[in-house]
This record gives structure tokens, sequence and C-alpha cells, in this order.
């Protein structure tokens, strides 16, 4: 935590936190900053003529509830007045599980933690998903193997490193990471070997969200000061960045369809997230899937079957026609699942192959 002015570059450091921090101005006058240790509520007083903290910390309530899954989310706040408002409870967290088309649970891969963003292997045989440490507050590349039982750690970086892409032939991760700024795009080998290699860096944050079945394509969205979500292709042979789609709406969560013809993606252009599918190159058509609400739209292997998240959570299904044309038939619900994230840069669920099994966050 530091502490800067509005008209001077000068910065000073305050303190070491992985939580966002709150000022707190007390009825005499004296001045706390707020912090979670732990899951303890802390107030260290703040001397706001001197412009540093006196004293030791102390305690103020305990367990405050935070969520794992987004680093430096706090649940409190304090109003100009010295009035202090929190939720306490327990850490939430989540779960990657196994469920079949009615939503029956059939098996959760390793323990209850922080996950987001899995990925299934081509072979389905792996998982690789993004897992935040709650001791760094930072989320880190993992590999699941759940025959085996096994897990292991594909980076460890001490930046952020999230929203893991598996490569169509299964040999190696992109990935999105903090560590040149960013975020940039990233790749490794899957097997976890050698380092880490700089796919494509920009000014802009980037999202690696789909990967054409021959390897030729990947599809990500760009987050920028100026633009907002917007969706680009990346070259493999040359790496230079086209631009697929740029609107004055967020246009985000884009999936190839299997046979590369297609892609599926979120936008808001009607002031609320639908899904939509236009051909790639573009030509100008397109055609809105979902009918009341969606987002995340993932393809079945074989490209006769488009899913999604409807506003309320259930997933959805889609028959899909495509051939000289494209058709879809009307959204069926599967089941209610208990996603947060609706309006993230990427799916929090993964459909097998058959369409028959869904892996959900």
């Amino acid at each position: 935590v530091y502490l800067g002015s509005l008209d001077s570059k000068d910065t000073r450091r305050l303190m070491a936190s992985d939580w966002r921090v709150a000022y707190a101005q007390a009825p005499d006058a004296s001045g706390y900053l707020l912090f979670l240790r732990g899951r303890t509520l802390m107030a260290h007083t703040f001397d706001t003529k001197a412009l540093r903290l006196v004293g030791e910390p102390i305690p103020i309530a305990e367990p405050i509830w935070y969520d794992l899954t987004i680093p430096g989310l706090t649940s409190f706040s304090v109003s100009d007045n010295g009035v202090l408002t929190y939720r306490s409870g327990g850490i939430r967290g989540t779960q990657l599980v196994w469920f079949d088309r009615s939503g029956k649970q059939l098996s959760a891969i390793g323990a209850a933690g922080a996950y987001i963003d899995p990925w299934l292997s081509p072979d389905e045989k792996r998982v690789v998903a993004a897992r935040l440490d709650a001791a760094t507050g930072t989320r880190d590349i993992w590999m699941f193997d759940p025959a085996r039982g096994t897990e292991s750690r594909l980076t460890s970086h001490p930046m952020d490193d999230a929203f893991p892409l598996w490569s169509p032939d299964g040999a190696s991760i992109v990935f999105s990471s903090d560590r040149e700024g960013g975020p940039n795009l990233f790749q490794k080998a899957s097997s976890g070997a050698g380092n880490e290699e700089v796919l494509l860096t920009s000014p802009v944050s980037k999202y690696a969200t789909g990967w054409t079945r021959d390897g030729r394509y990947i599809v990500y969205a760009t987050w920028g000061d100026k633009t907002k979500w917007d969706l680009w292709v990346l070259p493999l042979a040359d790496r230079k960045p086209i631009p697929y789609l740029q609107t004055e709406f967020d246009s985000f969560q884009a999936q190839f369809s299997p046979d590369g013809r297609w892609i599926a993606y979120a936008s808001n252009e009607t002031n609320r997230y639908e899904v939509y599918v236009q051909p790639f190159p573009m030509t100008g058509s397109k055609s809105q899937i979902s009918t009341t609400g969606g987002s995340q739209p993932s393809w079945r292997r074989d490209g006769k079957e488009l899913y999604y998240l409807a506003h309320d959570r259930k997933l959805m299904a889609v028959e899909i026609k495509a051939g000289a044309t494209f058709d879809a038939g009307d959204p069926k619900p599967l089941f209610q699942t208990q996603v947060s994230g609706l309006e993230d840069a990427r799916n929090h669920f993964a459909p097998s192959a058959d369409g028959q099994r869904f892996l959900v966050t």
C-alpha cells in the first residue's frame, strides 16, 4: 500500500497488504487505515499531517468474509462519519465438478480452493485451470490428472498467471500474465518443461479464449483504457494481430467452432449480454443464439450443439446446423449452475467432447 499526492509523482510505501485498504475518519478527527490480516479486520492509526502510520494496528472484528476467487476483494466499508459495515463468515472458494446433462454431480477434481478458467486437454485426460494462492494473493496455472489423482503447478511467477488455453495438439498452454505489464500472452509446454515464452505483448490487456483445431489462429479479447471488450485474432504463423470485432459495445468470451468457420461470442449490444455467432473471416452476417440473455458460449466437439450460461446461471444447449448457412435451434435448459462471474473474460465451464458431461467451476 502506497501513499501518493494527486499533484505530485512522489509516493511513499506505507505497508504490505494482499487486500484493499480503506481510510476511516473517527469522530475525534483521528484517522485510521483499515485492512485485513488473515481474516481479522485491523485498524492502524494514520497521522494525516505527518502522513505516516503510528504505533501498532489493533483488531476490530473477525472473522471477515472474503472471496478467494477475486484477488484483493474484501467485504468491508466505512462511511465518512466513521460508521463501519462488514460481512462476517467464511471464505468463498470454488471447486471443479463434473455434472451430467441433468445436473447430477458425478465427481470433483482436486480439493476445494479458488479455481477459475478450466480447460480440458484435447484427449480430455487432464484439466488446466488458474488457482489463487491465498498467501500471496496471486494466481498460477495448475495441471490436474483426475485418473491418477495428481496435480502439479505449471507456473510459479510472483505476478498473476491466469486464463489458460490448451493448444489443439495438447503440446502447449497459452495464458495471460502480468509479469511484463499487460496482461500479455505467454505460452509454455504442457509437460512443464522449459521456460515460458512471450507470445504477444501490447499496451492493452489480453485474454485468449479460443484456438482453431488446425492450430493456425487464436482468438482473444482485449481491454484498454479507451476501448471496451474487443475481439482480435492472432495468426500463429506471423503473430501479427488482426482485428475481428471492434464496436462501442463489449464483445468477448469468443470461441471458434470445431471447423474454424464460425466464432461464438457474447456482446451487450442490446443493453444486455446475449450470445452471437459470426463467420470467420467475418462477412457481415450474424446469428443471435440466446434469447433472454446469455454469455460464455462453448461448442460441442462435432459443432452440432452450442452451450452457454443464461442470465440466471442455467446451462443452456442449442442445436446447431451449419453448412452453407448457419441455423440455430431454440435454447433448451439443461441444469442450474452456481457459477459467478457471468461477465468475466473467460468461461467457467467446459463441455466434454460428446456434450454429455460438463466441468463446472
